[in-house]
C-alpha cells in the first residue's frame, strides 16, 4: 500500500512547470508517456489511486523526465529517512534488558577472554617472525656485453597498434548534432506543413510507433541520428526546414508548430517540414 512519505518523492510542481515551459498539454504528455490523462495529473497533483503501487508512480516519473529532457532527480526526490517507530524503541528496550541479564554477561566476558587470547598468540607469531635473520639478497651477475654491430642490424621488433575505437555519435536527447553523414532510406517523401501554425518553427516532438532507424536534418545541416525505440518522445531544437528519414514515419506522432503532422502513405520513408509564420 502506497505511503505519504512515497507520495511526497514525486515532485509535482515542477512536472507541471517542465510541461507548461514545453507547451505541451495533459492528454499530449500522457500520450508520449503511455500514461492516461488521469495518471498524469495524480502525478502533478498528489495522490496514488490511479497507480498499483507508488513505486509504479515513481517509474513512470522517471519516463516522464526523460521525454521532457531532464534528469530523475529534478521530478523525484530521495527516500525520506526512517523514523524510529515504537515498534523500533521497544527492541532497544528488550537488547538493554538482555544486556543487564547474569547469564549475557557472563557469555560476554567469555567472548573477551577469547579475544584476548588470539591476540596473545598473534603477538607471539609477530615476534617469532622478527628474530628470524633476513638472509641477504644475491646480486645477479652483469649480463655479457653484447656485439654493437648484431644490435644494430638487428631487426626492429614489430609493435602492435592500438586499436582505436570510434568515438559514439550523440543522439538527439540533448538536442546535440552528431557529425554523420545525412542518411538516406529507399522510398516515397512527402512535404508538410501546419495549416495554422502557433508555434514557432525551431522544434519538432516525434514518437515512433516501432522501433527503426531514424535521420532528423535541420537547415543548418545539423544532422541526429539514432535507432529509436516505440513509444519514447524526441524533441529537436534547430532550423527549418526539416527533413526527417525513417522506415516508421507512417502513423508516428509527429508534432510541428503545434499541429500534429499525418504521413498519408507507410511507403512514404521521408518528409520535408516547412515553416510558417505564426502569430504569438
Amino acid at each position: 500500500m502506497a505511503t505519504n512519505q512515497d507520495d511526497e518523492r514525486v515532485n509535482g510542481l515542477k512536472l507541471r512547470e517542465l510541461r507548461e515551459a514545453a507547451g505541451w498539454g495533459i492528454d499530449e504528455l500522457a500520450r508520449m508517456a503511455s500514461l492516461s490523462a488521469a495518471q498524469l495529473l495524480e502525478m502533478e497533483n498528489g495522490g496514488t489511486d490511479r497507480f498499483y503501487t507508488a513505486q509504479i508512480k515513481i517509474n513512470a516519473t522517471r519516463k516522464v523526465a526523460q521525454i521532457l529532457g531532464v534528469s530523475e532527480s529534478e521530478l523525484v526526490r530521495d527516500p525520506l529517512p526512517v523514523i524510529c517507530t515504537a515498534e523500533s524503541e521497544s527492541a532497544l528496550q528488550k537488547a538493554a534488558v538482555t544486556s543487564n541479564d547474569p547469564a549475557h554477561s557472563s557469555t560476554s566476558w567469555v567472548g573477551y577472554a577469547l579475544l584476548l587470547l588470539l591476540a596473545a598468540g598473534a603477538g607471539v607469531w609477530w615476534w617469532a617472525q622478527a628474530a628470524v635473520p633476513k638472509v641477504a639478497s644475491s646480486v645477479a651477475a652483469p649480463a655479457p656485453l653484447t656485439d654493437l654491430t648484431s644490435m644494430v642490424n638487428a631487426p626492429t621488433p614489430e609493435v602492435d597498434k592500438p586499436v582505436v575505437s570510434p568515438a559514439p555519435s550523440l543522439n538527439s536527447f540533448n538536442n546535440n548534432a552528431s557529425v554523420e553523414a545525412a542518411c538516406s532510406f529507399d522510398g516515397d517523401m512527402a512535404v508538410l506543413q501546419a495549416n495554422e501554425p502557433s508555434k514557432p518553427s525551431d522544434k519538432i516532438s516525434l514518437m515512433l510507433r516501432k522501433q527503426a532507424e531514424l535521420c532528423v536534418q535541420d537547415a543548418t545541416g545539423k544532422v541526429w541520428r539514432e535507432d529509436l525505440k516505440p513509444w519514447l518522445g524526441r524533441n529537436y531544437i534547430g532550423t527549418a526546414p526539416w527533413t526527417l528519414q525513417s522506415t516508421a514515419l507512417f502513423g508516428a506522432d509527429v508534432y510541428f508548430q503545434g499541429e500534429k503532422m499525418v504521413v498519408p502513405s507507410d511507403k512514404v520513408h521521408a518528409i520535408t517540414l516547412n515553416g510558417k509564420p505564426f502569430n504569438r
